[in-house]
């Protein structure tokens, strides 16, 4: 066997004994893996591309990065 069939049997092994709620959440565990495998970098340029002549202020961005860190700036005073 080569090496990615040896560790798909591993696998099978370990998931054997899981109930049938702990295989649910193994799964959708994959199906979030291979979702994010599927989007890769891509997910920035589609952004870019629906932001794309729109006037963006980050003047607004930054007061609202600012008041939400807030609380941990003054616990650290």
């Amino acid at each position: 066997m080569n090496k990615t069939a040896l560790k798909k049997h591993e696998i099978y092994r370990k998931l054997s004994g899981f109930s049938e709620q702990d295989l649910t959440t193994v799964s959708k565990y994959i199906d979030t893996i291979r979702q994010k495998k599927k989007l890769g970098e891509d997910s920035i340029l589609r952004l870019q591309g629906v932001l794309k002549g729109h006037d963006i202020d980050l003047a607004d961005l930054k007061a609202f990065k600012r008041e939400t860190w807030k609380h941990v700036e003054e616990e650290h005073e």
